[in-house]
């Protein structure tokens, strides 16, 4: 397993501060590209320079956050995990105040004000904690025995694009593949070098490991683009892939991924990863959805 422990260490080298927001949203069924669109709005006014480095990195670089609808919790719901990442560290501090200008600015189109009255972290197994820390990212737990079958499950749209076009049936290394890819642009500059090196090795193994087929079907999600002032259409697929022998040495890219999500559109919480074991009904053709409103990208916990 010296791949696992190489990729681990490498996943070292990036921080992350995930949160989960407790949120209070009168009048309003709030959704995750909601309140994307008035927190940058908020961000960009308040902190020119904090929405540039953060919504729009240079060199292609990912933005450095991810806003997802949070597990159902009828003690903590609606709610949203706040992520960040990367440069999202460096500028923490604007934009937590951007979230205080956005709950004024207020959602919807009558701008209804709301609120985030709880505020938690979240360690690297997933559990609550009551302050948020930062940790690393190759500190993210596996959820089972490594040893153990497991079952990628994707119940939020996965979009990943081959020549433009997208994948309908991902296979593990199609999974490895977008995982270096979107890992990498968080990774120092000097590093590049050894991480493509080993992005090579972890897709050269993801050939090796026994999984099942694809089983899924498309998933669409439809939300409204202020800066293009009508609904667009982000064409996915939701489902899951079964590793009956486990995910060998690249359970740490794997965990990782629960966290960072991958694909296109994980800033509004698309490509979101759970690993589940392999239930007893192996062959059971439906997805569960789970936290994930097959419409909208409802938050968690709101009816």
């Amino acid at each position: 397993m010296q791949l696992a422990q190489t990729l681990a260490d490498s996943l070292l080298r990036i921080p992350i501060l995930p949160r989960r927001f407790l949120l209070d949203t009168p009048g309003v069924e709030a959704t995750t590209p909601m309140l994307r669109g008035v927190w940058g709005a908020a961000l960009h006014d308040s902190d020119l320079g904090a929405y540039q480095a953060v919504f729009s990195p240079p060199d292609g670089n990912s933005p450095g956050y991810l806003l997802r609808p949070a597990p159902p919790d009828p003690q903590f719901a609606p709610a949203v995990d706040w992520i960040l990442v990367g440069a999202g560290l460096t500028h923490e501090p604007a934009l937590l105040r951007a979230w205080i200008i956005a709950c004024r600015m207020g959602l919807g189109k009558q701008r209804q004000p709301f609120r985030i009255p709880q505020a938690r972290g979240l360690r690297p197994d997933g559990t609550v904690a009551e302050d948020a820390v930062a940790w690393r990212l190759g500190e993210a737990s596996w959820p089972l025995a490594v040893e153990s079958p497991c079952r990628l499950v994707f119940p939020a749209p996965l979009r990943i694009m081959r020549r433009d076009r997208l994948i309908r049936e991902p296979t593990l290394t199609d999974l490895t593949v977008a995982a270096c890819r979107r890992f990498r642009s968080f990774l120092p500059a000097e590093t590049l070098g050894e991480w493509d090196r080993l992005a090579d090795d972890a897709i050269a193994a993801s050939h090796e490991i026994p999984q099942g087929p694809w089983v899924g079907d498309r998933l669409d999600l439809l939300r409204y683009s202020a800066r293009q002032e009508r609904e667009v259409q982000i064409n996915g697929v939701s489902g899951w892939l079964d590793l009956p022998a486990g995910p060998g040495p690249l359970w740490p890219l794997l965990a990782a991924a629960q966290w960072l999500h991958l694909g296109k559109s994980t800033v509004i919480g698309l490509g979101q990863l759970q690993i589940l074991p392999v239930p007893r009904d192996a062959n059971a053709r439906r997805v569960e959805p789970d936290h994930w409103s097959l419409s909208n990208g409802q938050l968690g916990g709101q009816a």
